[in-house]
């Protein structure tokens, strides 16, 4: 399940405190503890040192789409060809799957471009209302082609502190929302092949829109 190379995300959660987020790579995998990197702050993108004892919050993604957690502890470092850091593991049978809902979901406008896979319609660009590591919703044009289940693809800049990037995915239709009194239609759509550097740009940009959100006062 858990491979060596996976992309592991690391969350410190502390009473009364914004959770801190990093990741790291698995570099092996022993019975009951894993091998990782030194991890990186999602926000800085900065490797920070750890004591020993820390505990935190881990998921991954599978292939299959599948995401997992577990709680882990930092018992030790290692230098092999690269320093790591030495987590508990509690085996693949503990692990406990993450429902798509739990990817933190922020309300944000973001222009996207929509193109299909085939000819069903014309490329248009819209707005967002809302993104995830696993999804975005975006607001329609008042004509449009859209259904439910139909594929396409779709282009979007996020905008995160250092630099812009640019995230390319495939995503489904998963339904459309008919806008209501005067407004327009809507689509949530979710990303059927996300690379793992973009779910972690994602992941970024919604952690970082969320600290902007609670700095503001709208969280």
């Amino acid at each position: 399940m858990i491979k060596i190379g996976e992309t592991l995300f690391l969350d410190i959660r502390k009473p009364g405190q914004e959770a801190q987020k990093f990741q790291c790579k698995v570099e092996d995998i022993r019975e009951d503890h894993l091998l990782v990197t030194y991890p990186s702050n999602l926000r800085t993108n900065k490797s920070e040192f750890f004591m020993t004892g820390t505990k935190f919050y881990a998921h991954f993604t599978t292939k299959d789409k599948i995401t997992y957690k577990f709680h882990t502890e930092m018992t030790d470092r290692k230098k092999e060809h690269i320093p790591l850091l030495i987590l508990t593991f509690p085996g693949e049978k503990n692990l406990e799957k993450i429902q798509r809902r739990e990817f933190v979901r922020v309300d944000t406008a973001i222009d996207i471009a929509i193109h299909p896979t085939d000819y069903q319609f014309q490329p248009f660009t819209a707005i967002t209302s809302d993104v995830s590591a696993g999804g975005c919703a975006i607001i329609l044009p008042e004509q449009h082609r859209l259904k439910e289940g139909m594929e396409l693809k779709c282009w979007m800049v996020l905008p995160l502190k250092d630099q812009h990037r640019y995230v390319k995915q495939k995503a489904k239709v998963i339904r459309i929302i008919k806008g209501e009194n005067g407004k327009r239609d809507k689509a949530p759509l979710q990303f059927m092949k996300i690379t793992e550097r973009d779910k972690q740009h994602m992941l970024r940009f919604c952690f970082e829109e969320q600290l902007m959100f609670k700095k503001k006062g709208l969280l």
